[in-house]
């Protein structure tokens, strides 16, 4: 009898804790396979792991719960927990967001990038407070910059002219001063719209997201390096501001030593993309091409200049480009912080 007592204690125990796990759903921009979403795979993981089955993290890729275009208010409404996607596409909620990615940023390095998205991350996490996301910093820096598909030839800056490109937050704005037609695709439909001609060119990640994504099949041109982001904070952790003030403290700590495995498994991607950006330049039907320096230097100025008439139209974005100068600055690129304004301390 004092065994079967015992038995069932120890069931009582164990479908407690069971039904105590949480479970909670995040939901990126990434496509099913590619790098991009196995980071947010891992991130899931590695909280299961270390919360020991307390906390289960469920990942949907881009397009699978909900349009990828959704999902910011479905953070907010706390119909998914958690988020990692692209804060660019979030500029109708508050033109903030239009500062995630950086024109003409001169950063080229992972460590280079997160340094700086580390310093301007309380700009973030305010705009994020005020639809009642909790903003936990990166999840991923873009390794590289992004490259520029093309179905025609895009040689140079004047070749832009009249085209239709695919790109996303100010993106859009750098390519229409640049003479383009700027249009936003979600990424399911970037391809499909590449294979007809619907569109000209499109931006969307790296080499190895953009071969598993098939793009190297219709396209027969890319840009690099293309200037309409820069290394910036790629991959963003929100939460539902109530789901995060929900969790014990020990859980927050899991999520936040999770967040910080998935950046390095973001620093790892550049090795990726060299390995994948020698399998595109090995493939016959494709053309990589390089601006001149002259178009190089005009692309970049229209980006700086881009993002120092944005960071000057409200006090929020004034601190902005000064932390963003004062850290170019500080990192050894002072004609680009000068291009912001920054005035060398006599």
């Amino acid at each position: 009898m004092k065994k079967i007592l015992i038995a069932l204690v120890l069931i009582s125990i164990f479908a407690t804790s069971a039904s105590a796990a949480l479970n909670w759903r995040i939901v990126s921009h990434a496509m099913p396979g590619t790098i991009q979403h196995k980071i947010v795979e891992d991130f899931c993981e590695t909280v299961k792991t270390i919360s020991q089955g307390e906390l289960i993290i469920e990942p949907f890729s881009a397009g699978v719960l909900f349009p990828v275009f959704e999902s910011f208010d479905n953070i907010a409404n706390g119909v998914v927990e958690m988020g990692s996607v692209y804060g660019a596409y979030w500029p109708g909620k508050h033109p903030g967001f239009l500062l995630t990615t950086r024109p003409g940023c001169p950063l080229s390095t992972f460590a280079e990038g997160a340094y700086l998205d580390e310093k301007l991350e309380p700009f973030f996490a305010n705009i994020y407070k005020k639809f009642g996301i909790q903003h936990l910093g990166h999840l991923m820096v873009s390794p590289i910059y992004e490259q520029l598909m093309s179905v025609v030839p895009v040689n140079s800056i004047a070749d832009l002219k009249g085209k239709k490109i695919r790109t996303s937050g100010i993106g859009a704005l750098y390519y229409e001063a640049l003479g383009a037609t700027p249009v936003g695709l979600p990424a399911p439909e970037i391809y499909p719209a590449l294979q007809t001609k619907n569109l000209d060119a499109a931006e969307w990640t790296f080499w190895d997201d953009n071969m598993r994504m098939n793009f190297h099949e219709v396209v027969n041109y890319v840009v690099d390096p293309a200037f309409q982001n820069g290394t910036c904070e790629y991959y963003p952790l929100v939460v539902n501001q109530d789901k995060w003030d929900s969790l014990s403290q020990h859980l927050k700590d899991v999520v936040i030593v999770a967040r910080d495995r998935a950046r390095y498994h973001s620093a790892m991607v550049y090795v990726t993309e060299m390995i994948s950006r020698e399998k595109w330049r090995a493939l016959p039907n494709i053309t990589i091409v390089r601006w001149s320096p002259e178009d190089e230097a005009t692309a970049r100025s229209v980006g700086q200049k881009l993002i120092k008439d944005e960071c000057e139209k409200t006090e929020e974005g004034k601190w902005y480009l000064q932390v963003y100068r004062d850290t170019l600055w500080e990192l050894g690129y002072k004609d680009e912080a000068k291009n912001l304004g920054y005035e060398e301390k006599k």
